[in-house]
């Protein structure tokens, strides 16, 4: 292949950029108006997480610790079941429909740690999709500390349409009337897996902390063995002070994208006796990285409901942000 097609195996990170124009805006969402675009790049999951300002990993103690830390599984007291959808960036003008679900099961034994199976997909109307399966596990290491792991299962593919069956002399424009040739060489689609794992070590009875390292393999996942498109890997640590009616959570986290990149995440929430929460969270980065959000859950004996409002403060305009809706299953004997 020469320079002369749409798409350059000398470069994956071009390939959204050049081979769908129209998906342009999902290269700015998920990188949040950076230039480069990272696959499965790590977003706030779950309408408490989100509400938190996404600094969960000291605080996890839910089944979506399976996403953020898979050492917080420990905490489970029952079984619990969650589904989730986001719908992200609404009423961005080019009329970009991206939505992001997940579901998860966690099963805790008496003696035998907790178990969990989860699963994300992320879709651009036909044109992207990605997908995660997930397999965790998680035990307490004496009363203080919790360790965790999860095996991930990455899938990407492209759609066809216009641009994928028509490649494009870069230097003309012209229309050379045949496939893409990175997709005819390379198929649509790429797998790869990945690996998660994290901590939680309880300072006091009220003070905690947590560190989990997100795809720590960092899987190449781009369409071309000769090409480079990895997963980033991310690099948590927070510190959370917890009690019955409240949380409040601080992390720094880094991760790597054409350099190192360094964010601060807080949050805080309080829960009422009528059983229901408020919460809300700031974020503050690189990459002109600023987000901040609200929340509220109610919980009613085994079922709680959660929405979450995340806006950006900085860099992406004309959107309404990015709402969440979350509802967790709690059943089964307490162990």
């Amino acid at each position: 292949m020469t320079s002369r097609t749409i798409v350059s195996l000398s470069d994956g990170q071009t390939l959204l950029r050049r081979a769908f124009t129209r998906a342009l805006s999902l290269v700015v969402t998920f990188s949040l108006v950076s230039p480069v675009f990272a696959s499965f790049e790590e977003l706030p999951t779950g309408a408490r997480a989100a509400g938190l300002g996404d600094a969960f990993t000291a605080i996890a103690d839910d089944v979506y610790s399976t996403y953020y830390n898979p050492a917080g599984l420990v905490q489970l007291h029952r079984s619990e079941f969650t589904a989730y959808y986001s719908k992200l960036y609404a009423g961005l003008t080019d009329g970009s429909s991206i939505a992001r679900s997940f579901v998860a099961y966690g099963h805790p034994t008496q003696t035998h740690g907790t178990f969990a199976f989860s699963y994300l997909s992320l879709s651009l109307a036909g044109l992207y999709s990605e997908s995660t399966y997930g397999l965790s596990y998680a035990h307490s290491v004496g009363e203080k500390l919790n360790l965790g792991g999860t095996m991930k299962f990455l899938n990407k593919s492209f759609g066809s349409d216009t641009y994928t069956q028509n490649a494009v002399n870069s230097d003309t424009g012209q229309s050379l009337g045949a496939p893409d040739p990175l997709f005819a060489q390379n198929g649509t689609s790429k797998s790869a897996e990945s690996f998660d794992l994290g901590a939680q070590y309880r300072l006091s009875r009220i003070y905690g902390l947590g560190f989990s390292i997100l795809n720590i393999n960092s899987p190449n996942m781009a369409l071309s063995t000769s090409d480079t498109d990895k997963v980033s890997a991310v690099y948590k640590l927070g510190i959370a002070r917890r009690t019955k009616t409240s949380s409040v959570d601080v992390e720094i986290s880094q991760r790597q994208f054409t350099g190192s990149e360094y964010r601060l995440n807080m949050g805080a929430e309080r829960w009422f006796t009528t059983g229901f929460a408020v919460r809300g969270g700031l974020g503050f980065g690189q990459r002109q990285y600023q987000v901040t959000s609200v929340g509220f859950s109610y919980r009613w004996d085994s079922l709680e409901l959660g929405y979450a409002l995340i806006y950006p403060l900085t860099g992406i305009q004309g959107t309404f942000g990015t709402h969440q809706l979350s509802m967790t299953f709690r059943f089964g004997r307490k162990n």
